[in-house]
């Protein structure tokens, strides 16, 4: 498709309407990742099913959405100054991508682990307990975030069949925490913490908190899935 043709085409209304992230193997949702400019703002969500299709919302000058299929761009559409109509559909897309992502999980958090023990509750308890701490320190965060409009969020959420491994995931990256949950075959649940404080995302190689999680998988999935709210609410566009 030429650079001309992609301004003509299908309307980006219907683009908007017709995206279904239902039925996806593999999803995602991207906050504002590499910016080069400091005025720059981008949003992505990308859902992976026959062919990859991609809404890329970008913000500088102008402000613009460009509808993607395979990487080939097929639509793209300079946002008017009337954009509430244009905000809600790409908040649409953002949350529905998210709520599908996370019920695609929902019968193996509830698929109980044979062999587990009294002995695995009392760790995972604790495990818990850690969790829900270090998930509070990150709420707080996006709180204040929140009320505070020069505040910038970078975030991150994927779901599904990793392309590259074909591990079945859920993971989030907000602010200095890489959470990355792993649907074992055996039915346990693998949660891994990456804690990249003073040093920038992806240069920790080794997980500050690791479990393997048997009995309480619907405790620890529920406290993913608010953290997860929480960090959607904060980068619906505006």
């Amino acid at each position: 498709m030429s650079f001309w043709k992609s301004f003509s085409g299908p309307d980006p209304k219907e683009l908007f309407l017709s995206f279904d992230p239902y039925g996806a193997k593999f999803s995602s949702v991207t906050w504002n990742s590499d910016l080069k400019k400091g005025g720059e703002r981008r949003y992505m969500v990308e859902v992976h099913k026959e062919n990859k299709i991609t809404i890329d919302w970008y913000r500088n000058e102008k402000e613009e959405v460009n509808f993607l299929s395979d990487g080939k761009l097929i639509r793209k559409r300079r946002i008017p100054s009337e954009r509430k109509e244009f905000l809600d559909l790409m908040n649409l897309s953002v949350h529905g991508t998210i709520i599908a992502g996370l019920e695609q999980h929902k019968d193996f958090v509830l698929t109980p682990v044979s062999g587990a023990t009294t002995m695995d509750y009392d760790s995972e308890n604790r495990a818990l307990q850690w969790i829900q701490a270090s998930f509070g320190t990150l709420s707080r965060a996006l709180k204040k975030m929140k009320e505070d409009n020069s505040l910038i969020l970078t975030a991150a959420f994927f779901s599904g069949e990793e392309p590259a491994s074909g591990e079945k995931v859920l993971r989030l990256i907000a602010f200095n925490l890489d959470i990355i949950f792993y649907f074992q075959n055996d039915d346990s649940l693998r949660v891994l913490v990456f804690d990249d404080k003073n040093m920038g995302h992806g240069q920790t190689s080794n997980p500050s908190f690791q479990q393997i999680i048997k009995v309480t998988k619907p405790q620890f999935y529920d406290e993913i899935i608010k953290l997860t709210h929480e960090v959607a609410t904060v980068g619906e566009l505006k």
